[in-house]
């Protein structure tokens, strides 16, 4: 995938990561965002000319709008770094490939229950796109195991509903050995925030699970079944009961060697952070230090969970003040 590029189309301006395929013998002519679009290439005498149904148009415009801005004190921070499309997914440049072993047995093998039309239409644009960026592959396996796509509670801009990809992977957590979780409880976790702090900013880093490679011979674990065809992932799924902690350990490794200048005391909850400072200026310098270490590494952030340089943040579900 590209770094975000800006395009424009008419007043639409937008960002879109593109497929970038060196070695793909035809133009994918930004596919996915034309998808997106709707659009139309129309070829005739004077030339091409791209057709932009009004509606989606719009429902783009509206969509960009409730994208929040990345505040001033971070324009130096990698664009990369920035999430700006629940599809979007990264790749961790120091994890390696996950390898999952598996308990003696015949291997999991629970058909797929029909979906409603509105839910299949629904996730196709999301399997679509995963499948586009090579994070779901077709697979012949002896395993499967039913989606359950899970409805939004707000619809999407154009009222149409929004749905999350879920894979009930109960018969695959059985069936394979999951490392002892190491992940420590949140209240332990808050008692690491200094009672000295006047300042925090907290990150939600986003695809988390998704942004880790699975070896090629744990694939074929989760493979499910969409239009009678059978498709795999190639990246660690959400609802496998390893993901959490296998997560979480590359993550702390990552954040090892980062150096915090104004000398912060950095929180982490698997793919939440908080940044815990004497004062505002410590944690402006900390914050931008820390975000650009997460872009080096690979990392996606999401900015509208951003809370940068509070007095009052809210991190796993409690609300974090100065001497509390």
């Amino acid at each position: 995938m590209s770094v975000p590029i800006p395009i424009e189309f008419g007043i639409l301006k937008l960002s879109h990561k593109f497929v970038v395929m060196p070695g793909g013998p035809a133009n994918l002519l930004g596919r996915d965002v034309l998808g997106k679009l709707g659009a139309c290439i129309q070829c005739g005498p004077e030339g091409f000319c791209l057709i932009v149904p009004e509606e989606a148009v719009e429902s783009l415009l509206a969509l960009s709008n409730s994208f929040p801005d990345i505040p001033k004190e971070l324009q130096e921070i990698p664009q990369g770094l920035w999430s700006m499309d629940p599809m979007d997914v990264g790749l961790l440049k120091s994890a390696t490939q996950v390898c999952i072993k598996v308990k003696d047995g015949s291997p999991p093998l629970v058909k797929q229950y029909p979906l409603p039309r509105e839910t299949e239409e629904g996730i196709s644009v999301l399997i679509d796109s995963y499948v586009l960026q090579g994070v779901l592959v077709p697979c012949s396996s002896p395993c499967n195991t039913p989606i359950l796509p899970v409805k939004k509670p707000k619809p999407g801009p154009n009222g149409k509903p929004i749905y999350r990809f879920v894979q009930d992977l109960h018969a695959i957590n059985n069936h394979v050995i999951v490392p002892h979780p190491v992940v420590p409880d949140p209240s332990t976790i808050l008692t690491l925030i200094p009672c000295s702090a006047n300042c925090f900013t907290v990150v939600g880093l986003c695809a988390a699970f998704f942004s880790i490679l699975l070896h090629p011979e744990s694939q074929y674990l989760f493979a499910f079944t969409w239009k009678g065809k059978q498709l795999t992932r190639t990246r660690l799924p959400q609802g496998f009961a390893g993901s959490p902690m296998i997560f979480s350990r590359i993550l702390t490794d990552d954040l090892k060697d980062i150096v915090l200048p104004a000398g912060s005391i950095l929180v982490q909850y698997v793919d939440d952070l908080l940044l815990a400072s004497p004062d505002c200026n410590a944690c402006l310098s900390d914050s931008v230090a820390l975000l650009k270490a997460l872009a080096l590494k690979g990392h996606h952030a999401s900015p509208s969970k951003l809370q940068l340089c509070k007095i009052q943040v809210n991190y796993l579900g409690f609300v974090i003040r100065p001497g509390e």
